[in-house]
């Protein structure tokens, strides 16, 4: 797999490699979007907009039986 960063080897410039070159680096850029976008929202610290998230996902897992691979 290449993983050469184009440019000045920013997380930035992940968005403008081929599709699927490197996917798990993308999907990180997604999640750290979102994550900046909603605690920009709520007027939040990045990491009080993560520790937030992370208890609601451990709350639905929890009330969703707590099952690692869920039954469709």
């Amino acid at each position: 797999m290449n993983t050469a960063l184009s440019g000045s080897g920013r997380v930035d410039d992940i968005k403008n490699h081929p599709q699927g070159e490197i996917r798990w680096e993308t999907k990180l850029v997604k999640i750290t979007e979102d994550v900046r976008k909603y605690a920009a929202e709520h007027g939040m610290s990045e990491d009080a907009a993560l520790e937030e998230g992370l208890k609601k996902k451990a709350t639905e897992f929890n009330e969703a039986g707590a099952e690692v691979y869920a039954k469709a």
